[in-house]
């Protein structure tokens, strides 16, 4: 059990009162019994399938939810980043009544103490309940009717050009390269393959840059967009949407939802779970590649160096190569 976890089990009590207890962002596989919620939201499909079986339809991976009646109380994980704790409190605060109990709990190197001031946006009485685990946990009393969320309004877009392509971008807070094209994704769009052909997959889209540069460059290919992130796959949808492309879009945790083999793979894959750094996605996905990419379908992979995916590819591959390096990336090239 996650720490975050733990401090809420060890002030259970706190919640055992509640009739209709809303639950928003958990942390894959913890057991949430001890809070008897009614509903759980998530924005990440691992979590959602790692809790799907025992929560059955409790549990939903939607930005859209309408629940039957407001609930008496909601507990809040924090997300990785301050503007998507933004985003969630304005997408629960509706399902709420007034007065309703929201806490805010997450470890203290996740940036919880700062974190906390969202809750004033709130209510006036913020307060924090305990601090244990290097966690702490906060509470605040719904003090008005909130406006109803729409996730159109916390979409914003960036116009790049690159290459002579214009491209218009779609950019949710929370959604990796919020801000501006990263120096990873930019390598590896420079040194684009330009004879793509077939099924071509962009494993962890995020916002859908990287997967729509490649679909100007090679127009006729089949494009394909995943990620665990339902924000980023909005973000993704939208970008397919306003650069007046088509391409397949949807959740998967890795290679699990991709149906059939694919003719080559663009990534700039993710080596964070929240705030810690996790490399056990991307090591899976290379090691099944071998058996969901079509014969000489090319892999571009744009990594930071200090990320030792060459060893793993080339063994999965037979052969590794840099395409171009800098001072903090690497972009890899190899063949099924």
């Amino acid at each position: 059990m996650q720490l975050s976890s733990q401090v809420l089990e060890r002030n259970a009590q706190q919640f055992a009162e509640y009739q209709n207890l809303l639950i928003m962002g958990p942390p894959v596989n913890d057991d949430l019994d001890f809070l008897t919620p009614t509903k759980v939201l998530t924005l990440d499909y691992r979590v959602y399938l790692s809790h799907k079986n025992e929560l059955e339809d409790k549990i939903e991976f939607t930005i859209s939810h309408k629940p039957n009646s407001l609930h008496d109380a909601a507990v809040v994980f924090l997300p990785k980043s301050k503007g998507e704790l933004d985003l969630v409190l304005a997408y629960i605060a509706p399902m709420l009544e007034v007065g309703a109990d929201i806490y805010l709990v997450g470890e203290k190197k996740g940036g919880i103490a700062s974190a906390s001031k969202r809750l004033s946006d709130y209510g006036s009485d913020a307060s924090k309940l305990d601090s244990a685990k290097h966690c702490q946990l906060w509470h605040v009393s719904l003090e008005e009717k909130s406006n109803a969320f729409n996730i159109d309004s916390w979409i914003k877009t960036i116009d790049i050009t690159f290459k002579n392509i214009e491209l218009t971008v779609a950019a949710i807070p929370g959604v990796f390269s919020f801000a501006e094209l990263d120096a990873g994704t930019a390598l590896l769009m420079e040194n684009m393959f330009t004879k793509l052909e077939g099924r071509i997959l962009d494993f962890g889209c995020g916002c859908g840059v990287l997967g729509t540069y490649t679909k100007k460059l090679n127009p006729e290919i089949q494009l394909e967009m995943v990620d665990i992130n339902l924000l980023a796959l909005i973000c993704a949808e939208k970008t397919v949407q306003l650069n007046s492309i088509e391409a397949k879009i949807y959740p998967s945790d890795g290679w699990d939802e991709v149906q059939g083999r694919v003719n080559g793979v663009v990534t700039n894959p993710p080596f964070h779970s929240g705030i810690a750094t996790e490399y056990q996605t991307t090591e899976y996905f290379i090691q099944k590649a071998k058996d969901k990419m079509a014969r000489y379908a090319p892999l571009l992979l744009v990594a930071n160096n200090f990320l030792k995916y060459a060893a793993l590819i080339e063994r999965t591959f037979g052969r590794c190569d840099v395409l171009v390096e800098t001072s903090k990336f690497r972009v890899y090239k190899a063949f099924r």
